[in-house]
């Protein structure tokens, strides 16, 4: 009995040293991620969550409303009359992680548009952990239900190896075809866990845990975007690959089996009367440096035909060294300034292209 009392004790006590030394040397950021299955096969939102997100830089409260929506509003399918519609479909930049409501970019831009006197709604069924797949997939069985004069889809590097982990699609004889019917990882689990007071306090207060999960989390993504690229390769014809000489094969496959996933957005969106935008969020290298991946992604022909966006030019032009458009010692997400100066480009490009003019 006492040796047993004694591991216990010695647990605890390597747990309590791993948490004071994280927070001392290595601060983790807390940054829970409440999602459940959707009818559909997918994650979504857990609907009334309230929680709290802390780093080094930020302490914020996401709160979901009934429908999963990151919003103190709740929302009807159908649409209000002399208002327009814009979906946004996305992941954790598009949700607003590490800043307030008021800060992100679906706010942002619902405020700017009435500001500017166009009446509107933004609705946002952006989840953490999307790629393009599963956007695809909540445009068809939700988003399209809120009759969206306009939708978008967020575009991250990290969505072709999204799309390649997650299967739920394939491309097979040249053609898009759903391989599988659900991609639901550890979400029972994390049903299960949520259910006791004691893990909810754990995934928001504790630096250690929130260490070794980020940790474990990207290994096991990474390995599966490996083996599912590998098996994906098979898809892809001679022809095909030679057709990008510079592009291994494995980058080919997610790159082609992105590009249909968005094309098949688009049809979708344009045959229920909405148009169809993809906005980049920009990957970060400095605070004065940031990458689009867009040209090398896409073809000229392809970024006209799916109206692929970028502010990259925007964020290069505003930058300088004493501003943070991403935060540095949290996920990377945009901050506040971040945020709106997306929304300022966003709202230029909408102008211009004349979307929302009936």
């Amino acid at each position: 009995m006492k040796k047993i009392l004694y591991l216990i004790l010695a647990l605890c006590y390597c747990l309590l040293f791993g948490e004071f030394f994280v927070r001392l040397f290595s601060p983790a950021p807390l940054l829970p991620r409440y999602v459940t299955a959707a009818p559909y096969g997918i994650r979504i939102n857990v609907p009334h969550a309230h929680y709290w997100q802390t780093t080094p830089e930020v302490q914020v409260q996401l709160r979901i409303n009934s429908q999963g929506i990151r919003s103190d509003l709740e929302y009807t399918y159908d649409k209000p009359k002399d208002q327009c519609r814009i979906l946004l479909l996305g992941d954790s930049f598009f949700m607003g992680y590490e800043v307030d409501l008021t800060d992100s970019f679906a706010y942002l831009l619902e405020q700017k548009l009435n500001a500017e006197g166009v009446p509107c709604q933004v609705i946002n069924l952006a989840v953490s952990g999307y790629g393009t797949a599963e956007m695809l997939i909540a445009l068809e069985q939700e988003g399209l239900k809120y009759q969206p004069d306009l939708v978008i889809f967020q575009w991250h590097i990290t969505d072709p190896d999204d799309n390649v982990r997650s299967a739920l699609f394939r491309i097979k004889d040249g053609e898009l075809v759903r391989l599988h019917s659900t991609y639901l990882p550890a979400v029972k689990l994390s049903d299960w866990l949520s259910q006791f007071t004691l893990y909810r306090w754990l995934i928001e207060n504790c630096q250690l845990y929130a260490a070794l999960r980020e940790t474990a989390a990207a290994r096991i993504k990474s390995f599966l975007a490996s083996l599912r690229k590998r098996q994906g390769e098979a898809a892809i014809s001679k022809t095909t690959a030679a057709e990008s000489p510079n592009l291994p094969q494995a980058t080919e496959y997610a790159l082609r089996l992105s590009t249909r996933l968005l094309q098949e957005a688009k049809r979708i969106s344009n045959a229920h009367q909405a148009q169809f935008c993809v906005l980049e969020i920009p990957d970060r290298l400095g605070r004065t440096k940031f990458r689009s991946h867009i040209t090398e992604f896409f073809t000229p022909q392809l970024r006209q035909e799916l109206q692929i966006l970028t502010p990259l030019p925007m964020f290069e032009a505003t930058s300088s060294p004493a501003l943070k458009l991403y935060y540095e010692k949290g996920h990377f997400h945009l901050t506040p300034e971040g945020n709106r100066l997306l929304t300022e480009y966003f709202g230029s490009e909408l102008k211009k292209a004349g979307w929302l003019n009936h």
